[in-house]
C-alpha cells in the first residue's frame, strides 16, 4: 500500500483484549483517512458480544478484506493423539481432563461450536495477547490441542479443519462440514471516513495484493486471497454481526 499511495505507512501495535483495544484506538481516531486498521472476522465481532468495550463493529468504516484461512484444531508434533479419532476417544473416556488453547472469547465460541459437534467436554484454555502467546503452549506441550487457523501448520499436526472440503494444503486432514470456523483479515478506517477517502485505499489496497510476490507470500502461508470493494466488505461485516450478535 505504501508504494500505491506514494507515502510511508507507519505500523503501530496496540494490542490486548483480543484485539478489543485496537479496534477502540481506531473507533476514537480522526475519520480522515489518515488512519486504518488491521481487522480479524470475527474477532472485531466477538469481542464485542456481551459488554461495552467502546466500539461497534458494524460501524467502522470497511476498505476491504484481504485474506482467509479455514479453522483447525492442532496438536504438537509429538503428541499421542495423532488423528480426530484418537483425540476424540480420548476425550470422550476421560470427560473434561483434556486441554484445548485458543485466543480468549473468539476461540471460546469456535471451540464450542466444534466440541458440539464432536461431542466432547474438555477444559478450554483461553489466551490473552494471540496466537503468538499460544504456540509456545502447544510447542512445549503444556496444552493437548490448540484451535488457529490452518495457516499455522507448519509447525504443529492437523487433526481436522472446518469448512465443506478438503485442504489441498494439509492432504490427508478430514474437514467437519457443520463447523464454520473461518478467519478474516482485512483493513478498514474510523466510523464517518469519507467515501472518497476509503475509495482511494480501497484501489491501493487492490493494488497492493494484487502484487504478485505479495499474492505468492499469502497462498505460501496457507491463505486464500480475497479482493473486496468497500460494499462488499462493509457486507460481509453485517454478515458476521448477524450471525454472532443476533
Amino acid at each position: 500500500m505504501e508504494k500505491a499511495l506514494g507515502v510511508k505507512v507507519r505500523i503501530i501495535y496496540k494490542t490486548g483484549g483480543g484485539g478489543a483495544v485496537g479496534f477502540n484506538e481506531l473507533w476514537g481516531s480522526k475519520p480522515d483517512g489518515y488512519t486504518i486498521s488491521n481487522v480479524v472476522v470475527p474477532n472485531i465481532v466477538i469481542t464485542s458480544k456481551g459488554k461495552d468495550v467502546g466500539f461497534k463493529p458494524g460501524e467502522f468504516s470497511y476498505i476491504g478484506m484481504t485474506a482467509s484461512a479455514l479453522g483447525a484444531l492442532m496438536v504438537p508434533k509429538n503428541s499421542k493423539y495423532k488423528s480426530l479419532k484418537d483425540f476424540v476417544a480420548a476425550a470422550k473416556a476421560n470427560p473434561g481432563k483434556l486441554t484445548v488453547s485458543d485466543v480468549g472469547s473468539t476461540g471460546a465460541a469456535n471451540y464450542a461450536e466444534l466440541a458440539e459437534i464432536l461431542g466432547i467436554e474438555t477444559a478450554y484454555v483461553p489466551v490473552s495477547g494471540g496466537v503468538g502467546k499460544m504456540m509456545p503452549m502447544l510447542l512445549g506441550n503444556h496444552v493437548d490441542a490448540g484451535m488457529t487457523a490452518s495457516s499455522h501448520a507448519a509447525t504443529l499436526n492437523t487433526i481436522v479443519i472446518a469448512g465443506d472440503a478438503p485442504s489441498e494444503s494439509l492432504p490427508g486432514v478430514p474437514n467437519e462440514p457443520k463447523w464454520t470456523y473461518t478467519t478474516t483479515w482485512g483493513v478498514m478506517a474510523p466510523p464517518g471516513t469519507p467515501a472518497d477517502h476509503i475509495a482511494i485505499l480501497n484501489k491501493a489496497l487492490l493494488e497492493a495484493t494484487a502484487d504478485p510476490k505479495v499474492r505468492d507470500l499469502v497462498v505460501k502461508n496457507g491463505l486464500t486471497p480475497i479482493r473486496q470493494t468497500p460494499a462488499e466488505a462493509q457486507a460481509f461485516i453485517d454478515a458476521a454481526v448477524m450471525k454472532f450478535l443476533k
